[in-house]
């Protein structure tokens, strides 16, 4: 895969049972991987690999800026990450447990959806692509 930035998001959606796994190729352009909700930053260089939970807000943003700026990444500059992705299915007991994954199943409303949602505090929640804080599904950040 490739990304040039990347503004905040989740993946837990289509991700939900599953680890991510990024392996980064690019050399160090200068950016992070960014998880506000902890303020870790990772930078990006190459053989940097990632473990991370997809349902938790991530972005690339640069080194050094306070969260994503679409301008710090013109098309002009060479600024592409590529990256090798992969999932790990945290069904699987021994990945749950070498991730120290505690599963809080709610088994009653999947079964009333027809399509696979993040859920935070009994409602449906997305992500501010600005901020990266969780918010209600649809209203403005």
């Amino acid at each position: 895969m490739a990304c040039l930035g990347a503004k905040y998001h989740h993946d837990g959606a289509h991700y939900g049972g599953m680890a991510f796994c990024n392996l980064f190729l690019s050399e160090d352009r200068g950016q992070d991987l960014h998880f506000p909700a902890t303020g870790l930053r990772i930078p990006l260089a190459r053989g940097t690999a990632v473990v991370f939970d997809p349902g938790q807000p991530h972005a690339v943003i640069s080194r050094g800026s306070s969260g994503f700026d679409a301008a710090d990444f013109p098309a002009e500059q060479d600024g592409i990450q590529v990256f090798l992705t992969w999932e790990l299915p945290v069904e699987n007991a021994h990945i749950a447990q070498t991730l120290q994954i505690d599963f809080d199943i709610d088994t009653a409303t999947p079964a009333l959806l027809d399509q696979e949602q993040v859920w935070r505090n009994g409602t449906p929640a997305s992500v501010c692509p600005d901020s990266g804080q969780w918010r209600a599904e649809r209203p403005p950040c």
